[in-house]
């Protein structure tokens, strides 16, 4: 029973759709009438906070309150260094005794003050050799570690330290220490190579969590190391048309709404469910079925709007669309908007109805043993572990349509091997969910069977 159950939800978040996920956000921004927030973030930071922002060290609603390029509080300092701190233990290192931080003057919090709080931070820890960190004063040898910068006009350290620097700041901590210590989440990595030419591999979790970041130095070193990005879907695409032919897919065009093509039944199950969540009634008015589960099961996963929201700005995906971007990266495409929304768009109608009350069912009607939430708490634990074994066995617990499967993947695997008979030398990384790499016969085995080497990293 416990599989079945999972398998109602998990069913659709195996499929490797992105486009349709987005329409939680979209469309209580339309409810709302308002314009998008933009937030208030300095050129000079982006790139650091992009990375900074995943670790769940700061919320973030601070990019948005008005105050971010302003002096940083004292609330709001202790909320960083508190959120820091459970980071960097999470790298289960040995404390050494009370943490003791500096006391800021009245006049405001300094950077100074910041700095020395957040080295206060590193220095409780018994630290490996690595870090050499008894070589040298605080200030020294946090510019050494380049986790100071500072600019043309010094390191300022008098200054009064805004929130952005102060995220900043300790943004480089975490990254640094993580590094340092080896600790960075391990993900699903394989590496593939045939003469001159190399691929990596990354199983994607659409949806992430702040314990999938950092990820492993290797890892982005190999990303920092590659030619290009290949998705599945590249949703930096400067051409419209790609999206809107797959937001057209998603809604009714005759006029007619979702309750026109269900019965009364599950539209009345859906209210319910919409009702549960908190959500506009007419939210997947003009939506079909297909739109409706996939982001009910999402919604129901994530508990709330907010947290689906932050699931998906910590998607695995998204992470390296963001730095491709940043780096001026080349961005590619394995198979597009138009496969994935015609992929499930095709489904029968009758079928896409199965499949949402399936998700309501399961949502409405739970078992005393429905703990799906948790079995996909363990896909992310799992990915960040690099347990290949463990999140392979939960994976196929979770019953994926096979329709997501099997030809998607002789294509992928198709294009990849292109890539790799090309003549001369190159790299590339390649982003696709999980679920293409991990079951059997899929893409990993497709190319196994072409007779490159291909290989597990941990």
């Amino acid at each position: 029973m416990k599989g079945k159950l999972w398998g109602k939800l998990g069913r659709v978040l195996t499929s490797s759709l992105l486009g349709s996920s987005i329409i939680l956000g979209s469309a209580l921004s339309a409810h709302a009438n308002d314009e998008p927030a933009v937030p208030d973030i300095s050129p000079w930071s982006v790139t650091t906070l992009n990375e900074g922002e995943k670790y769940g060290i700061f919320p973030l609603g601070w990019y948005y309150d008005g105050t971010f390029r302003q002096a940083i509080s004292a609330d709001k300092l202790q909320s960083l260094l508190n959120d820091t701190a459970a980071k960097l233990d999470k790298l289960g290192l040995t404390k050494k005794g009370d943490l003791e931080l500096p006391s800021s003057s009245e006049a405001g919090i300094t950077r100074e003050t910041v700095v020395l709080s957040l080295y206060a931070l590193l220095a409780q820890y018994e630290l490996p050799e690595a870090f050499e960190i008894d070589k040298s004063d605080p200030i020294e040898y946090l510019q050494q570690k380049g986790i100071i910068e500072g600019t043309d006009r010094g390191l300022e350290l008098e200054q009064l330290c805004t929130v952005e620097q102060a995220t900043v700041l300790a943004s480089r901590l975490v990254q640094y220490t993580y590094d340092t210590a080896q600790g960075g989440a391990q993900g699903l990595f394989w590496k593939v190579t045939h003469g001159d030419n190399t691929l990596y591999l990354l199983g994607s979790i659409h949806l992430g969590s702040p314990e999938m970041y950092p990820m492993d130095k290797e890892i982005r070193d190999a990303f920092a190391a590659s030619d290009d990005l290949w998705v599945e879907v590249n949703m930096m695409n400067d051409d419209p048309e790609p999206l809107k032919y797959f937001n057209q897919l998603m809604v009714y065009s005759d006029g007619t709404t979702l309750k026109d093509h269900v019965s009364q039944e599950t539209n009345e199950k859906l209210q319910e469910v919409v009702e549960m969540f908190g959500l506009p009634a007419d939210i997947f008015d003009t939506f079909k079925p297909w739109v409706a589960a996939n982001n009910i099961s999402m919604l129901h996963l994530s508990n709330t709007v907010e947290d689906l929201a932050l699931g998906q700005a910590l998607g695995v995906d998204l992470y390296f669309l963001q730095n491709a971007l940043l780096t001026g990266k080349p961005i590619h495409e394995l198979e597009g908007y138009k496969l994935q929304g015609d992929l499930f768009n095709n489904v029968a109608p009758e079928v896409q109805e199965k499949e949402l009350n399936e998700v309501m069912d399961a949502i409405l009607n739970p078992s005393e043993d429905d703990n799906s939430a948790e079995q996909f708490r363990l896909w992310q634990q799992y990915w960040a572990q690099g347990d290949l074994d463990s999140f392979t066995k939960e994976y196929v617990k979770s019953e994926p349509a096979q329709r997501l499967f099997g030809e998607r993947d002789k294509n992928m695997a198709k294009k990849l091997a292109e890539l790799l008979e090309q003549e001369g030398e190159h790299t590339h990384f390649v982003v696709v969910g999980a679920g293409h790499f991990v079951i059997k016969g899929m893409i990993v085995d497709l190319l196994k069977e072409r007779g490159y080497n291909v290989e597990f990293i941990q």
